[in-house]
């Protein structure tokens, strides 16, 4: 029986044109060495590297889990609890309040004269008002140099409230829950928010996609079936700047344990070698004889 999690409702409006979602089952990768199953909430490559964290792996097949969850002091994530754990041909990963980019527009200074714009905006019309192209400042993250053209709004007031209001992140991650057993897995995804709006994550739908942007691209249930028999997911892998910074949250990967070596047959003892005896001569016959009679 596979385990599955009970399913996280998700109310959430998709923003078109900032983050890409794909479901990906990759092609078989050679590897012929044996690896052992394991589980990881949260890794980083990039400016802001950050090791699997936590991490376990099971190498005999007994079962493992691990809660410590400790990032190094950084600007780019924090998480708030994760528990991995893995055995015989199974894993699991429960990850709970990831932020990635806090506070990332609270920086940012708007210009006087658009200050100015926003707050004398038409009562009827304003919808139809174009977003100016005014560069941001350095957002303190690896991304390329963003202006207001890629920020998720579809028109001037929806710029200004972004901007005057700040979100608290760039993205906000509810929870992240992915199990494996076999060759089979799942992904759970609770709410996700970008700049301060709720996206619908549809987890068991493939090759679901947004128009991805300068901001982020996300890749949804990523999968990796290996010759060697094992098989990874991975809940979310968050690519910022292109490639600059690349955050991978929740990743399980179920394998059997490495077959325990045959011990070597144990070999017989040589007996001594056997020494001829000298034969034993039989015991002599009596022979009756009769004696002369003398008178």
């Amino acid at each position: 029986m596979r385990r599955q999690f009970a399913p996280t409702i998700l109310t959430a409006a998709a923003v078109t044109g900032v983050v890409a979602f794909s479901l990906v089952a990759s092609s078989p990768v050679g590897n012929a060495a044996a690896r052992p199953s394991s589980a990881y909430a949260v890794s980083a490559e990039g400016q802001v590297p950050v090791d699997k964290t936590p991490y376990v792996e099971s190498l005999d097949g007994k079962r493992r889990s691990s809660s410590a969850l400790e990032l190094p002091k950084n600007p780019l994530l924090s998480v708030r609890a994760g528990t991995v754990t893995a055995g015989n041909d199974a894993a699991s990963v429960e990850l709970f309040d990831v932020t990635v980019g806090p506070d990332v527009l609270s920086q940012v200074k708007v210009p006087a004269e658009l200050k100015q714009t926003c707050a004398n905006l038409p009562a009827q019309g304003a919808d139809d008002l174009p977003i100016p192209d005014l560069p941001l400042p350095d957002l303190g993250l690896p991304l390329p140099t963003p202006s207001t053209k890629d920020l998720p709004a579809k028109n001037l007031p929806e710029l200004c409230n972004l901007l005057l209001t700040p979100p608290s992140s760039l993205l906000g991650i509810d929870a992240v829950n992915v199990w494996c057993s076999g060759d089979d897995g799942g992904v759970d995804i609770g709410s996700i928010t970008l700049l301060g709006q709720k996206i619908a994550v549809p987890t068991t739908k493939q090759s679901f996609t947004i128009p991805a942007a300068p901001l982020a691209t996300i890749t949804v249930n990523e999968q990796t079936k290996r010759t060697d028999g094992s098989f990874t997911i991975t809940g979310l892998t968050i690519n910022l700047g292109g490639g600059a910074q690349v955050i991978r949250l929740a990743s399980a990967t179920c394998a059997k344990p490495a077959a325990k070596p045959t011990p070597k047959p144990t070999q017989p003892t040589t007996p001594p070698t056997h020494v001829d005896q000298p034969p034993i001569a039989p015991p002599p016959t009596p022979v009756k004889t009769h004696h002369p009679v003398t008178g």
